[in-house]
Parts: structure tokens; C-alpha cells; sequence
């Protein structure tokens, strides 16, 4: 009978590559062999090898469909005309054929002749099928205790819709409305490209978000920009010290010698701060893309005192809660992950016609120090979710649909296995459009009236 594969399954994939003839593929929820291409390993071992390292034991004789030696053989044949399996090729229903009875001794003399002219059956030259044993090994391998952080990931699900959520589809509304926020007209963008060298001083987050509410990396660009404002502090900072020169010792400094001493200490220090702030591409040699361009001496208070115009010309309206910004040790990621637990870890954005929603979904399933922790994966599995418009809010309820771990975190307070967030939204929003993808939700929440032809359902 072919071999079939049982609903508990967890999708670790150790049986997909052991079998001989690419029967076992990833099915809509668990792994499932092809019957037309399941030979049970006749031809290639003497026990299924699917069965041999599965660590539930959920590869089982199906009971529906049961074949012979010989069916099964001629199958293997048929899928594998370049191999010569012979008389005695390897097979379940032979294991345990060589501990047979051992045969009576001969007695006549005719018949010893006829026994000693036999070779034995151990020296027998091995078949090509029999020289490779089975990876017996491999059941050690995959015992039960071994964590489930291998699973293959499980294929992708049918997106979801809910009440109130636009037929276009989010790309197409994405296209359509991303580019129209404040930073796109031609006059805030000319202002901005101007003053490049000037705003390279702000904290990276706030470069980003300009970066991202531009739109364009020749507007403006976080590596940029910094690049430009270093050079900017080297003349900067030695005119700050010539003002002093100034204030100290008079005019008739700037006409003497001893003035060059002061530009001099300015180009130095403007140049170390800037190799301070590009030192993770100039020690770690991070491409820019991964870099960090942090702030110069004066780019705090400069974020302080451009707060509401960077409110009100990126359209940010919250931002993602850091912890502690700036430190980086495991500590830190666990307290962003400890935010994304509790629903707190998003951003809105205004783009003019529409906001636009990020919100992390937790990744890792956090270090608790139990025994059973185990027995958990590392990776957290992907949450299911709900999204609401209600009275002015968007609702987004988040729960993990593992029983094990929710079995677990429901005791724990610090690792809740859902959550519910609450967003209010400053104006009305009459439609909406989602996305979902490695753990990362994204929503476009068009404002009233821009929905236009796009809006599904009941007004909300």
C-alpha cells in the first residue's frame, strides 16, 4: 500500500528531501505524497524512508490503497529507466529475509560437493542498490525534542478582506495615493533640495522619515545629506572659532597669522565628528543602505526646534515606539519586541488624501526561561488578525493561533498572546485597503471622499 502522510504533520520538511522518487511536495496545509510516484522505498531501501525520519511519526500505510511487491517494483522501473535494480534489490517486505531458519546440513556426499561449490551468500558481490546503505542515522537526528525552529514555512494564505475594505486592490491604491503628500509639490521640494547640507544634522529617524515623505533620492537622501553637512560643519565650525578669535583678541586677528590656527582646529574637528558619524561603513564597513548616519553636535536641538514642520511636511502623526533609541544591545530588541507584543510598535503617516498605517507583528518568541522553552520555536508564527473602522478609530486585534505557545503566554504578563490597539484617525475615513507580509501590516486609510468608486459596502 502507498505510503500517506496524517493530519499531524508539522511541516518540517525532513521527509521531503529522503524520498527517492520526488513524491512528497508541500501541500495547501501539511506535506502530501503523490501515490502515482510512491514506490514505499521498494528498489531503493528496505523500509519507507519518509517514515524513517519523521519526528511525529505521521507517514503511515495508507490503508485505501494497498499494492504488492510487484506493483511497486514495476513502478520504480517505470520512474527509473537508468537504473538496474536486478533480483535483489532492497525491500520492506524482504526485511528480515536474511535471519531465515538456517537451511538442514547436507548429509550425502553428493550433496556436500554441491553445498561446498556454492560460494557463501555473504561473499556475493553487492548490487549497485546494495552498496549505499539507509541513512539509519537520520531517525536519531529528528528525535521529538528537536525544536521546530527547521519547519519549512507553511504556504502563503488567501488574503483576507473585511467590512468596510475597498475591492482595488493595495498596490493599485498604493501607486495611487503614496505620492501625494506635502513633499511633493515643486516649491516644498526645491526648499528642501537647497537645504540639504543644513538638514544632514538632524537624528538618522528624522532623515529617514524626510527621506521617505520626499520620495526621491535626488530631492534628498539620508547618505547625502550627511555627507553635505559634514563638509558643511568643516566650514561651520571654523567660523564659530574665528568668531571667537574675534570676541577674544579683536578684528586684528582675522588679518594675522594665528587665525589659520583657528580653521585649522575647525576643518578637525568637523572632520573627526564626521568620521564618528559615518563609523559603521568606515569600521564595519556597512553598505549605506544599513547605515546609521547619525546627528552632528547641533542636530538635537535643531530636531526640537523643526518638530512641527517635520510634523506637518512628512505627515508624520506617531512614530514607532523605540525604547531606548541609540542602544543596541539584546536588551533593545527585546524591548522592541516586548512592543510589538502589546500592539504598540506602529506609525502613521498623512499623506494629504489618505494615511498610511505600519504596524511589526511580533518575530521571535521571547527567551521566558521555562523548561518548556524548549520545546518552542524561535521564530513566533505568524498572528492571525482582524481590522475594524469604528467611530472614528481603526481597530486592529492581533492573536497567535499556536495553542502551545498560547497555553503558555496567557500566564505570562509580559508576553500577552494577543492584543488589541485602538488608532484614532484626525479625520474621517470612509474606506480601507490592507496588506500582510513577513509579519508587517500595511494599511491605507483613504479619507473621506477620495475612495470615489472604490468604496465596498455600507458607509462607515
Amino acid at each position: 500500500m502507498a505510503t500517506m502522510i496524517t493530519s499531524e504533520c508539522i511541516n518540517c520538511g525532513a521527509c521531503e528531501p529522503e524520498c527517492p522518487n520526488n513524491a512528497i511536495s508541500q501541500g495547501e496545509d501539511i506535506y502530501v505524497i503523490d501515490p502515482l510516484l510512491c514506490t514505499e522505498c521498494v528498489g531503493f531501501h528496505d523500509h519507507e524512508a519518509c517514515a524513517a525520519v519523521c519526528p511525529v511519526d505521521c507517514c503511515v500505510a495508507d490503508p485505501n490503497n494497498v499494492e504488492s511487491e510487484d506493483v511497486l517494483i514495476a513502478r520504480a522501473r517505470e520512474l527509473h529507466k537508468d537504473v538496474d535494480f536486478g533480483q535483489n534489490f532492497e525491500s520492506r517486505f524482504r526485511a528480515g529475509a536474511e535471519k531465515a531458519a538456517p537451511q538442514p546440513a547436507a548429509t550425502t556426499p553428493e550433496a556436500k560437493r554441491e553445498a561446498a561449490a556454492q560460494p557463501p551468500p555473504l561473499q556475493a558481490a553487492p548490487t549497485p542498490k546494495e552498496m549505499p546503505k539507509p541513512a539509519a542515522p537520520r531517525v536519531a537526528e529528528k528525535a521529538p525534542s528537536q525544536k521546530p525552529a527547521a519547519q519549512a514555512p507553511p504556504p502563503p494564505k488567501p488574503p483576507k478582506h473585511f467590512p468596510g475594505e475597498l475591492p482595488t486592490g493595495f498596490p493599485e491604491l498604493l501607486r495611487r495615493f503614496e505620492k501625494k503628500g506635502p513633499l511633493t509639490r515643486t516649491l516644498p521640494r526645491l526648499f528642501i533640495f537647497l537645504l540639504q547640507p543644513f538638514l544632514g544634522a538632524l537624528p538618522h529617524q528624522d532623515k529617514k522619515e524626510l527621506e521617505r515623505a520626499v520620495g526621491s533620492s535626488f530631492v534628498f537622501s539620508a547618505a547625502g545629506a550627511t555627507g553635505l553637512n559634514i563638509l558643511l560643519d568643516m566650514v561651520l565650525y571654523s567660523l564659530v572659532l574665528m568668531a571667537v578669535a574675534v570676541a577674544i583678541a579683536g578684528l586684528g586677528v582675522l588679518f594675522s597669522q594665528r587665525i589659520n590656527h583657528y580653521i585649522l582646529i575647525g576643518v578637525l574637528l568637523g572632520f573627526v565628528e564626521g568620521a564618528y558619524r559615518l563609523r559603521e561603513g568606515i569600521l564595519k564597513v556597512k553598505p549605506a543602505e544599513e547605515m546609521s548616519f547619525g546627528a552632528a553636535a547641533y542636530g538635537l536641538p535643531l530636531s526640537f526646534a523643526l518638530r512641527p514642520f517635520m510634523a506637518q511636511q512628512t505627515g508624520v502623526v506617531r512614530k514607532s515606539v523605540v525604547p531606548v533609541d541609540g542602544f543596541y544591545a539584546k536588551e533593545f530588541a527585546d524591548k522592541i519586541e516586548r512592543e510589538r507584543r502589546y500592539g504598540n510598535a506602529y506609525s502613521i503617516e498623512d499623506w494629504g488624501e489618505a494615511y498610511f498605517l505600519r504596524m511589526e507583528f511580533p518575530k521571535r518568541v521571547p527567551d521566558i526561561g521555562l523548561p518548556v522553552r524548549s520545546e518552542l520555536p524561535d521564530e513566533m508564527p505568524d498572528y492571525d488578525y482582524d481590522l475594524m473602522l469604528k467611530d472614528g478609530h481603526f481597530i486592529v486585534k492581533g492573536r497567535c493561533p499556536d495553542e502551545r505557545i498560547r497555553k503558555i503566554s496567557s500566564s505570562i504578563a509580559a508576553f500577552p498572546p494577543e492584543f488589541t490597539t485602538s488608532i484614532a484617525v484626525q479625520e474621517k475615513v470612509e474606506g480601507f485597503s490592507h496588506r500582510f507580509e513577513r509579519k508587517l501590516l500595511e494599511v491605507l486609510l483613504l479619507k473621506e471622499g477620495k475612495a470615489g468608486g472604490d468604496r465596498e459596502g455600507p458607509h462607515l
